[in-house]
């Protein structure tokens, strides 16, 4: 059999009961949902019988929630320790037996999980159809293809499903789905190498229900679309990088959250070649000095010593706790960078909107009157939401990161008390996170100032206010 064909066999093997399950649980969902809101339709009545069955977030909760659970149990169906119980084998093990790259495979498991979010996404349209015609029928109501149709468009469930002549709703759907497949897919991948599964499914999930239930405007949901987008980018880079990582681990940097392949070590020849060689053997002190270097820690002699003192990215990892994952670190600084760059695109949507407005206004020196840029203040409304919470993430999530490193996975907050240097433990802690928060806070300012540009010398003058500059402060 092909082997990219046996891989989809083994997931759907393992996963296909929990596929039929959620499958079957979306129906009942709507059903449930419109006895509760409906009752009899006999007495209900045909007059806006969807809006009032479908309407609002309760009709978007169940099939978002399924989505949420069905790929995250589907993702941990194979969970990379005991999942071939027969055998007593593990799942990456069976994946270096079918002869797969680790990219091929990830790949591979990104189709099938992106054909199981389309039957989803199947079985709720087909759903939604059926429960409608039944209660348009017992309800009486003439014309029913037609009420059926318009009742699910103007609902909040029917218009995402169904995004008819709304483009900026199917470029979401598209790349919400894509980003959910790429994040289950994610997590197989880090269950492979008996990593710690990718929390991921959560983040697209969230917005997913927010452009859903709620129908923000065109400028949001492209915001939303860009986020999604890079975040799952971002991913794939994650999973790129760790393949082009070297092999072998000396000082256990990534023991707890990144990914130790156990099985790799026994079969693995390089493995042993690169352990054995007699540079390595020489001189055991090789390997702590460049974990050091690594951390920002090695104390060189030369000219350079006062450049790497203003190297930030080295200060930063200088006051990481010594043996911390630092790529986990890294995507998530830049993961929170991202999110205050792509959050504050609202900016840009408002002013394009306001601007093409204005350029179909303007005739020869005139505009028509009432025209108007708005003032700087009021488009940036909303425009800082995403900076407010990749700059809390990156401060208190990542100290509280810090301090777990030491209290429970390496259970060395002891040690680093008992240090003569008091003050190390809590700078390891605070330090880096800080300068993390600093550093958002200074793309936000540049940001700002970018924007400032545009809004003074792209904005025609003709369409300014008169007292644009006294107002271009907040207060």
């Amino acid at each position: 059999m092909n082997k990219y064909l046996s891989l989809i066999f083994l997931y759907n093997k393992a996963g296909h009961k929990k596929i039929l399950l959620i499958a079957g649980a979306i129906p009942l969902c709507f059903l449930a949902i419109f006895l509760l809101k409906i009752g009899d339709p006999h007495e209900a009545g045909s007059h806006l019988l969807m809006e009032r069955a479908f309407g609002g977030a309760w009709a978007v909760l169940p099939l978002v929630a399924a989505n949420l659970l069905g790929m995250l149990l589907v993702a941990n169906s194979l969970n990379g320790r005991k999942a071939l119980k027969g055998s007593g084998s593990t799942t990456g093990y069976t994946m270096r037996r079918l002869r797969l790259s680790p990219i091929s495979a990830y790949l591979t498991v990104f189709v099938y999980y992106f054909a199981v979010i389309l039957i989803f996404w199947g079985v709720a349209i087909a759903s939604l159809y059926g429960i409608g015609k039944m209660g348009l029928t017992m309800a009486g109501a003439s014309g029913l293809d037609a009420k059926l149709a318009l009742g699910l468009l103007r609902t909040e469930i029917g218009h995402a499903l169904i995004p008819i002549a709304h483009p900026t709703v199917i470029a979401f759907n598209v790349v919400a789905a894509l980003a959910l497949a790429g994040e289950c897919a994610r997590s197989c991948y880090l269950r492979w190498h008996n990593g710690t599964p990718s929390a991921g499914v959560a983040l697209v999930i969230i917005p997913m229900f927010i452009v859903w239930a709620y129908a923000p405007e065109n400028s949001y949901i492209l915001v939303a679309v860009l986020i999604i987008a890079l975040y799952a980018a971002l991913s794939f880079a994650d999973v790129i990088s760790r393949e082009k990582r070297p092999k072998g681990d000396p000082f256990k940097v990534n023991k707890h959250d990144g990914i130790v392949d156990l099985d790799s070590m026994e079969h693995d020849d390089e493995v042993y070649m690169e352990v054995n060689r007699p540079v390595e053997t020489d001189d055991s002190s090789s390997a702590e000095t460049s974990l050091l270097r690594q951390y920002g820690r090695d104390e060189e002699k030369g000219g350079s010593k006062g450049s790497k003192k203003m190297d930030l990215g080295r200060l930063r990892r200088r006051y990481l706790p010594l043996g911390i994952n630092l790529e986990k670190v890294n995507f998530f600084f830049g993961a929170c960078v991202v999110m205050g760059v792509a959050e504050h695109m609202v900016f840009y949507g408002n002013y394009l909107m306001r601007f093409r407005e204005i350029k179909n206004s303007i005739t020869g020196i005139t505009i028509d009157s009432g025209v108007k840029m708005p003032y700087f203040w009021e488009l940036e409304t909303h425009a800082y939401y995403g900076y407010l919470i990749g700059v809390l993430l990156a401060l208190f999530l990542q100290a509280y990161w810090n301090h777990e490193y030491y209290n429970k996975k390496t259970k060395s907050v002891y040690v680093m008390k008992r240090l003569p240097d008091r003050k190390e433990y809590a700078r390891t802690i605070w330090v880096a996170p800080v300068m993390q928060a600093c550093f958002i806070v200074m793309v936000m300012a540049a940001q700002t100032v970018i924007d400032f540009c545009l809004y003074v010398f792209v904005t025609p003058e003709i369409a300014l206010h008169g007292d644009y500059l006294s107002r271009i402060l907040p207060f």
